[in-house]
């Protein structure tokens, strides 16, 4: 929002500098983006009169000058403009000043063997227009009421500054004029002076307007005025034309420039609509009756002020003129029936739409305006006819308009809504304010007190409010364009806080301060995270936003884009596409893990937390042992290499095969368990996958469920150490050798193995696999390390030895197995 200084003081006043303002505001909360002074481009330009034009006698083109610039001796100037003579008036670039425009810096200089001291200037070497023919002359008229040697500033009314501020969306009141003044009133402690409407106009409630009840809800009003006796080739004046520029919009007729007048001063989008045009539209005399607002069919299009001719659809709301559309409501106009120089009777528009359905209309045309963005922010209805009846207040200062009759869909509920405000609550909120005096210094002793009823009146008086004295405290009436955010007892008690100044009240910090801990599950989790860096691993961070893909996904109402228009559901699709970017790149591993959320649609919509990653290559600061070896790991490495990582939770996992993960590969999967209940997976991915290309290499995938992990992990007796008093004596260690059918797993025979062992079996290891054709396809060979100790003993060979026999005999029952030799 970009405002003029100027235009601003002739609503509130300001006794401060440009500097200190902004500041003000920005802590105020509408922050500055920038500040602009708009006579830096004409500094050092000041009013000359040319008194004597001579032909250069070396050069056809160029002409030499003596004008006054109002000093003691005339400037001889050389100057090629065609339209230069004697007795007009000119702007001069003094030596010394630099051009914006033209980037350039005036020095006295010898052209052709005459002096030059200084340059007679075009507008558009001011930076003023685009392009210019000639130097500016200025008007005698406006020239004779200064001085020979004014600043061009002056004349051209470029003593002025121009704030560009970054409105809140919880802020719409910032997006007009008078909100602003009102703030610097607040802020500055100043006089407000609001322009006052001169006349009422009659108003008509019609009960019948065909309006879309989307797009005009509650608090919503659609109004329209005709307006006849106007000409469109009517200019602006010069001061209305200034703010328009300065605001950043261009002048275009008097009748589209109130419109964007009044958009500007109260906030309050209007729109005009030439009625002849209306009439030719729909082949009759346009009446107000026929104005509706509808939602638009999908085999419609309007061409619209922009030049653009927009295919429009059911999720654009549009406003109609005997049910053809001409406008898009609240964010542009139609072409067709638009004001240009011949109009002679003009429709003024003005409404408050729903801030929903322009927000989609606005996106799916792709065209964000000034109307449409102040829609989006909520403006108050209860402005929208005073704004009407303003725009026709000026309107009447230039053409003799008969009797208008402001036709609305809503008569105005003029009931007082009143927010209770307690001075108790104010207290307890905010607390007291320090008081420093002049003298303070840190060893001071502060006083402190709490806000006297007349400060908090006085403030909340400031922004507009009346209040009603109770013996709680007040009942507090807000205005209406501060009824989009000053809705609670806690909006009006942030509002006292903010114009008295944040820096000026007690810190109130909770005594004694109790700090926080990290609970047992986020230290466990930071120990997971730990394991898995530790141990090579790379964390990773993908988006949760994805395409859609299938009907299995969660869609998001309001999707920017269609490639982040779902919920995952899953983030080994995001890890694949991170590991075949290393390996395209050259990267001869790739192991990375996330923590994140996935989301199931089914049966309920959900979210669950987990840890996925995936595991390509081999680490390179392992490969010196085996430089030569094939790069990919087996599915035993890479299983072990997860084993290690998850070591530090003190968690024994175990793993049942399954073919039934459709991505993972049928004979290199399992399904992970820990006590009893399944946590997770890791396989090898699919070979289809690399057929396909999907993926690139041999990948492993592995995912584990969080919240069952921690869990487990953070029980009493595995969170809790328990120190054990260290073996004094020595444990006995036997292997044992099997040829197994490979359908069975090794965990059912460690198992099985503990099972038999009773109190004197320590430990069980798997020590070596050995796979031989000789076996037959489907045996292979285990070997395992029992390790027998008797805590108060050392054991004896011929004791273990009757236990060992009968673990061989029911190991060889069980599972069909013998002894190999």
């Amino acid at each position: 929002m970009k405002v003029s200084q100027n235009w601003l003081k002739s609503l509130v006043e300001i006794d401060t500098t440009p500097d200190d303002l902004s500041e003000k505001l920005s802590i105020g909360g509408f922050e500055v983006e920038s500040l602009v002074d708009c006579s830096e481009n004409v500094r050092g330009i000041v009013l000359g009169k040319v008194l004597s034009v001579v032909k250069h006698e070396n050069s056809d083109k160029l002409s030499i000058c003596i004008v006054d610039i109002g000093s003691s001796n005339p400037l001889q100037i050389i100057c090629g403009a065609k339209n230069v003579k004697q007795n007009i008036y000119v702007y001069v670039a003094t030596i010394g000043t630099h051009l914006s425009a033209t980037n350039l810096t005036i020095k006295k200089s010898e052209i052709r063997g005459v002096s030059s001291e200084g340059m007679i200037c075009s507008l558009e070497e001011l930076g003023i227009e685009d392009t210019s023919e000639g130097i500016a002359i200025i008007d005698e008229v406006i020239a004779l009421k200064h001085k020979l040697g004014t600043s061009a500033a002056k004349l051209l009314d470029l003593n002025d500054y121009i704030y560009d501020l970054a409105i809140t969306a919880n802020r719409p009141d910032g997006m007009s004029v008078v909100g602003i003044a009102r703030e610097i009133s607040a802020l500055l402690e100043t006089k407000l002076n609001i322009p006052e409407l001169q006349i009422n106009y009659k108003v008509n409630v019609y009960k019948n307007f065909n309006l879309c009840s989307d797009a005009i809800t509650t608090n919503c009003l659609y109004s329209i005025t005709n307006i006849d006796s106007v000409n469109g080739k009517e200019s602006s004046p010069g001061w209305l034309r200034d703010r328009l520029d300065k605001s950043g919009i261009k002048s275009i007729n008097l009748l589209v420039d109130i419109t964007n007048y009044i958009l500007l001063e109260q906030g309050q989008p209007l729109h005009a609509f030439d009625k002849d045009k209306l009439s030719n539209l729909i082949g009759r005399k346009v009446s107000y009756e026929d104005f509706s607002v509808r939602k638009a069919n999908n085999n419609e299009s309007l061409l619209c002020l922009n030049g653009e001719n927009y295919k429009l659809n059911k999720n654009i709301t549009i406003i109609a003129c005997d049910d053809k559309p001409v406008a898009i409501a609240g964010v542009i106009g139609g072409l067709e029936t638009a004001v240009n120089e011949d109009t002679s009777s003009i429709y003024l528009e003005g409404a408050v739409f729903n801030p929903v359905t322009i927000r989609k209309s606005s996106k799916e045309i792709g065209v964000r305006t000034e109307s449409s963005s102040r829609y989006e922010k909520g403006i108050s209805y209860k402005n929208t006819l005073d704004s009407v009846s303003r725009a026709i207040n000026i309107l009447e200062k230039f053409f003799n308009i008969p009797n208008p009759i402001i036709n609305t869909s809503t008569e105005l509920d003029f009931k007082k809504i009143l927010i209770p405000l307690r001075r108790e609550r104010i207290n307890k909120v905010l607390g007291p304010i320090v008081i420093r005096n002049e003298n303070y210094d840190i060893n001071s002793k502060l006083e402190k007190r709490y806000l006297t009823d007349i400060e908090i009146t006085e403030k909340l008086k400031l922004i507009g409010c009346t209040l009603n004295i109770k013996e709680y405290g007040w009942d507090v009436e807000i205005i209406p364009n501060r009824s989009q955010d000053l809705l609670r007892e806690i909006d009006l008690i942030e509002e006292i806080a903010r114009l008295i100044g944040y820096d000026m009240f007690d810190l109130n910090l909770p005594n004694p301060i109790k700090p926080g801990k990290l609970s047992s599950s986020q230290i466990a989790l930071r120990q997971l995270k730990t394991g898995l860096t530790v141990n090579g691993f790379n964390e990773v961070l993908s988006y949760s936003l994805v395409p859609e893909k299938n009907n299995n996904l969660i869609k998001i109402s309001n999707p920017l884009l269609l490639e982040t228009s779902c919920l995952r559901d899953n983030m080994w699709q995001e890890h694949i596409k991170i590991c075949n970017h290393n390996i395209k790149s050259g990267q001869d591993y790739c192991w990375i893990f996330e923590v994140g959320n996935i989301f199931h649609k089914k049966p309920d919509f959900s979210q669950e937390e987990i840890l996925n990653g995936a595991i390509y290559g081999n680490n390179k600061f392992e490969q010196w042992l085996g430089s030569n070896k094939d790069n990919n790991m087996t599915y035993y490495e890479a299983r072990g290499k997860l084993k290690e990582a998850l070591l530090i939770l003190n968690l024994k996992i175990e793993d049942k095969p399954t073919d039934t993960i459709d991505f993972l590969h049928p004979g290199r999967s399992s399904r992970l368990f820990t006590e009893g209940n399944e946590v997770g997976y890791f396989g090898e991915i699919h070979p289809n996958l690399i057929i396909n290309k999907i993926v690139l290499k041999k990948i492993y995938l592995f995912s584990l469920k969080i919240s069952s992990i921690l869990k487990a992990s953070t029980r009493k007796n595995k969170w809790i150490t328990v120190y054990k008093q260290f073996p004094t004596v020595p444990k006995m260690e036997r292997d044992i050798n099997f040829i197994f059918n490979k359908k069975y797993v090794v965990s059912e025979i460690i198992s099985q193995i503990r099972k038999s062992g009773k109190k004197l079996l320590e430990d069980v290891n798997l020590i070596d696999v050995y796979d031989d054709d000789s076996f037959g396809k489907e045996f292979i060979s285990y070997t395992f390390r029992l390790s027998y100790r008797d805590y108060e003993k050392t054991l004896l060979d011929s004791e273990i030895g009757f236990l060992h026999d009968s673990i061989v005999e029911i190991i060889e029952k069980k599972f069909s197995t013998k002894l190999r030799d």
